[in-house]
């Protein structure tokens, strides 16, 4: 299975576990108990979700919470400058692969890299200390150790919306969510996606979306009424 699914509207495995804060085996074993768990049916690929119907869910909050407390490694030198690999490995993922694309916990590793390099081919090396790693890992599952998605549905916002800047300006992804108040892109839910201004496809053939900031503080005055 790709690490990342080539639809934009489709989430994997890995990426439905990252947007819900839980382990991927915590989600296989949330699908396989979809009777009783509520778990979102497949797409008609077979082995992807919906992203709107993955934001929707809300798993059981205290099995979040365990399974999330549980796999994180807090052990070594908290100021210690660790790679995405290890970060991975401390974050509970299997696999570094995990970390990547639009993944909310990677989106918030780049965010907070305590040292960045380049390597000879020109490419960033991002590394971050121990002590940042614990931190997004705890920001993952909510303070206390209460789960992110416990008592509110998720891709709720939870920022402080923003109505500044040009109202003209075209942003992408992760500036709309911005704005919107949301904590990361695949909170975005699919009535604001639908409303973007602008829609093309990368040379990849990923759907590119972007808004005007205009568009983005309309959607928030209707929210307000």
């Amino acid at each position: 299975m790709p690490t990342r699914s080539p639809d934009p509207d489709l989430v994997n495995r890995a990426e439905a576990a990252a947007i819900l804060g839980i382990s991927v085996s915590r989600l296989d074993r949330l699908y396989h108990d979809r009777s009783t768990t509520g778990f979102p049916s497949r797409a008609d690929d077979g082995h992807s979700w919906h992203r709107s119907d993955i934001t929707r869910y809300r798993p059981p909050a205290e099995q979040v919470t365990r399974s999330a407390q549980a796999s994180i490694d807090r052990s070594g030198d908290p100021d210690e400058l660790v790679d995405a690999a290890t970060a991975a490995q401390i974050l509970g993922y299997r696999e570094r692969s995990a970390l990547h694309g639009n993944n909310p916990v990677w989106l918030r590793l780049k965010e907070c890299a305590d040292d960045v390099s380049l390597t000879p081919g020109g490419r960033s090396r991002r590394r971050w200390k121990r002590s940042t790693v614990w931190t997004i890992a705890e920001s993952r599952i909510g303070r206390g150790g209460t789960s992110a998605t416990a008592g509110r549905p998720a891709g709720t916002p939870t920022g402080r919306p923003d109505r500044s800047g040009d109202p003209d300006e075209l942003v992408g992804r992760a500036e709309a969510a911005r704005v919107l108040g949301y904590s990361h892109p695949n909170a975005l839910p699919p009535q604001a996606l639908d409303r973007a201004d602008e829609q093309s496809t990368g040379p990849s053939g990923r759907r590119r979306l972007r808004w005007r900031r205009e568009t983005l503080w309309t959607m928030l005055d209707e929210r307000g009424a």
